[in-house]
């Protein structure tokens, strides 16, 4: 009974600076009983019809983020530090700062 291995290299666009990616096929199995011996497959060449780019879509999307003028909602505004604190208390963590007046408020600049 015999095994061995076989194998070789499958290049994808191989005219390609770019794309062009290698792959390496190997193969495990009797080389002794006749059987035929397995067929590498072959590597793309470009002429293949474009179906499209899977991440295309959301390439756009990324790209639009930017030029929107919708602003985003402030995330640390009042009522989201008397909810955090709110929760502390109820979790019993202690040393919690009071509410005030002043809570939530932005810091003149200081020179």
């Amino acid at each position: 009974m015999k095994a061995g291995f076989t194998g070789g290299l499958v290049v994808d666009y191989p005219n390609s600076r770019k794309a062009k990616k290698y792959f390496l096929c190997l193969f495990v199995g009797g080389g002794g009983s006749g059987r035929a011996l397995p067929q590498l497959p072959a590597g793309l060449t470009g002429d293949e019809p474009a179906e499209g780019v899977k991440y295309e879509r959301r390439r756009a999307d990324r790209s639009d983020r930017g030029s929107k003028t919708k602003k985003r909602k402030n995330v640390k505004d009042k009522s989201w530090i008397l909810k955090k604190k709110e929760l502390y208390r109820r979790r019993g963590k202690e040393d919690v700062p009071n509410d005030s007046k002043y809570t939530g408020r932005k810091r003149r600049p200081v020179f």
